[in-house]
């Protein structure tokens, strides 16, 4: 059985415009620029930090880099 998991997603821009408030432990990635914050269930999106990632993820966006 294939298993597919997508993540919350969209351009910078977008994100900053519409501020929204990511679930605890929801990852929200930014399309354009390939950032990553990790929801916690009450800061929106401009309140959060970027996740420091190293290494681990090569290709955020689906591989079309």
């Amino acid at each position: 059985m294939a298993v597919q998991i997508q993540l919350r997603n969209d351009v910078a821009a977008n994100w900053t415009s519409t501020d929204p408030i990511l679930a605890q432990a929801e990852l929200g990635v930014e399309s354009d620029t390939g950032k990553v914050k990790l929801g916690d269930g009450s800061s929106s999106w401009t309140e959060l930090d970027y996740a420091p990632l190293t290494g681990a993820v090569t290709e955020i966006d689906g591989g079309n880099a």
